[in-house]
């Protein structure tokens, strides 16, 4: 990721990082995230839900950079073609974000994720004056991904049986695995 791009996503995810702390139970950088130096990134754990905050340089183009938010409404979910009727749905409801369905590597079942994008030409310096659609754009996709993590869980645990994902190390790399898809 180039210097600028770097700063500009680093500028971002601190003012994301400040908001989450203020409203959510527990937020922390997990270690793979720290031992990554081409993503930067946060997890908050919220009323039992479980989002992934980062940022990655765009493929192919080493000075744009991707900012996503990330949740799965389900994890380990057997019946992986009703998980993806249940993803299909969604996308056909969601204003914004996307869900879909990641197989796991025996096959054996899914987790469903929500994934929701910001391409770095909108955040180019979230700390400006004249930022302010952007912050708001930013604390209104952070407040979505939330409660989709939460809402989510409950409706498709009510259709399928899921499991949520815990505030664990190994459970933040799932959902990191997932967001590389």
């Amino acid at each position: 990721m180039g210097v600028e791009a770097r700063q500009a996503a680093d500028r971002t995810l601190e003012f994301l990082k400040s908001l989450a702390e203020r409203r959510y139970d527990r937020v922390w950088t997990p270690d793979f995230l720290s031992h990554n130096p081409d993503v930067r990134g946060f997890v908050i754990f919220h009323g039992g839900a479980l989002v992934l905050v980062h940022s990655g340089v765009a493929p192919g183009e080493p000075t744009r950079w991707l900012f996503r938010m990330a949740c799965a409404p389900g994890a380990d979910v057997t019946d992986t073609a009703e998980a993806m009727e249940w993803a299909n749905i969604r996308n056909r409801l969601a204003e914004g974000g996307r869900y879909y369905c990641v197989v796991t590597a025996d096959r054996r079942a899914c987790h469903v994720v929500f994934a929701l994008d910001v391409w770095s030409p909108l955040l180019a310096d979230v700390t400006a004056p004249d930022a302010q659609t952007a912050r708001d754009l930013l604390d209104g996709a952070l407040t979505v991904c939330v409660h989709n993590a939460i809402a989510d869980f409950r409706d498709l645990s009510a259709y399928l049986p899921a499991r949520r994902l815990d505030p664990t190390e190994e459970d933040a790399s799932t959902l990191f695995a997932c967001t590389r898809h």
